[in-house]
């Protein structure tokens, strides 16, 4: 099955705060396959579809925004791979109104070749939904620096969190997408359109969802806003600090908490990582940072209403220490400090997340494209990238910049971080194209 197709990748970003390390890490081992790679916003690179040559395109989704853009690529020949980066928190059966037609839109059996699985549930309900792909069950990058051989690269970022902010202080940690969002409601109702499935069932149980995300978030809310005023009035000298989701508006959170000298709101951009580690304890509601926390061999609580339907499927909650009250987890934390709660080890997470141990996901991730690469006919020749016109670049609106705005000085820090744990990698020239977009060329 011979076809035109170049020994590079176009490794896809949407959010740079969650997916600009990992990403690299593949580039890393995709060039060690012997690989040319350009990373980059997505939506930058699939506007330049035409002119870039033709190759590989690594999508990091598959709803119906992200299979439209493949679409499009594959109008020039390039071939779509493709993993999710959103449901690394999931672990088992949800309720039934999940139905995750939107997060794998059908319309990949007709634009996606290969399909990396970050998970055994994933692997399933993808094959449940479109039996015919290629599917391979690889794990998802964004563990891989969580792991002991690279987790060190947090160490400046945490170093810096201590010096500058606190050395002794509870985290924690918000994830209130819906009732907090930074984001218009238009812009949502926007973005929730493009992505919904033309099918009446479909429809019926995203309503339900939402509905129970509503209710999940509000008791989620009113546990955390609890927390502040008891740590603000019992422990006044306990230093606390709340870190939003990035897509949350800070500003509700310090409001709140204003009147309490010894808490306050922290920045929410770049990684969640460093601020993790320079705490005693992280305090959750069901957030992926829990998972990652205790990853890290990092002391987690998680508070999560007791009969909430939307608990057991959230690996963050098997893997924390779970408590159902802002009154309960004050306690813990309370017992932390006293030495007297022993919280669960990051073996747990071996039961949920693929590649824990052994390879890292983003080398099997390049395996496995290698692989496929070569059973699509495609060759390793001598190659030099040459664009067969103008690089045109996307305009940044302000939406756009929160997902993610990066130079060159920011990927090679993490270059350099990445390369000063793993010493083994490949040497290669780095080049910037534009505004986050770059490209990676072996030597």
């Amino acid at each position: 099955m011979a076809r035109l197709i170049n020994p590079i990748i176009y490794v896809l970003i949407e959010i740079a705060e969650r997916e600009l390390d990992s990403k690299l890490l593949i580039a890393l081992f995709l060039i060690k396959k012997g690989f040319h790679v350009i990373v980059g916003f997505q939506w930058a690179l699939i506007e330049n579809k035409d002119c870039l040559p033709t190759g590989v395109f690594f999508f990091k989704g598959m709803n119906k925004i992200q299979t439209d853009g493949m679409a499009r690529v594959r109008q020039f020949q390039h071939a779509v791979v493709a993993m999710e980066e959103e449901l690394l928190n999931f672990c088992m059966e949800p309720p039934e109104c999940y139905d995750f037609r939107d997060f794998f839109h059908a319309d990949a059996n007709h634009h996606c070749h290969l399909f990396l699985a970050t998970h055994d549930f994933e692997f399933r309900v993808v094959k449940q939904i479109m039996p015919d792909l290629n599917v391979r069950l690889t794990g998802n990058p964004r563990t891989d620096f969580l792991r002991p051989e690279l987790v060190s690269i947090y160490d400046l970022g945490r170093q810096e969190v201590s010096r500058t902010i606190s050395s002794n202080y509870v985290l924690i940690n918000t994830n209130l997408g819906i009732l907090n969002s930074r984001h218009s409601s238009s812009l949502v109702s926007d973005l929730e359109k493009k992505v919904s499935i033309e099918d009446e069932e479909w429809s019926k149980r995203y309503e339900k969802r939402k509905d129970a995300l509503i209710t999940w978030e509000t008791y989620n809310l009113k546990s955390t806003f609890k927390l502040i005023e008891l740590f603000g009035q019992r422990s006044p000298d306990q230093k606390v600090l709340i870190r939003p989701h990035p897509v949350e508006k800070p500003e509700t959170y310090t409001r709140f908490s204003r009147e309490y000298l010894n808490i306050d709101v922290v920045d929410n951009r770049d990684s969640a990582r460093p601020w993790i580690l320079a705490s005693d304890i992280l305090v959750h509601t069901g957030c992926t940072t829990g998972s990652e926390a205790v990853a890290m061999n990092h002391p987690a609580i998680s508070i999560q209403e007791r009969d909430s339907e939307l608990v057991q499927f959230r690996t963050t909650n098997h893997a924390s220490h779970l408590t159902h009250t802002a009154e309960d987890a004050y306690h813990a934390v309370q017992d932390f400090y006293a030495g007297n709660l022993n919280f669960r080890n990051a073996s747990k997470l071996k039961e949920f997340w693929t590649a824990q141990d052994g390879a890292f996901a983003a080398e099997r991730i390049a395996d496995a494209i290698h692989d496929f690469y070569l059973g699509f006919g495609g060759l390793f020749s001598d190659f030099e990238l040459s664009l067969s016109s103008k690089f045109k670049q996307v305009r940044l609106t302000d939406f756009y910049k929160q997902k993610m705005l990066v130079d060159l000085s920011k990927v090679e820090h993490i270059l350099k971080q990445i390369y000063q744990n793993s010493p083994a990698m490949p040497q290669m020239k780095l080049y910037e194209i534009c505004r986050n977009v770059f490209y990676m060329r072996p030597l």
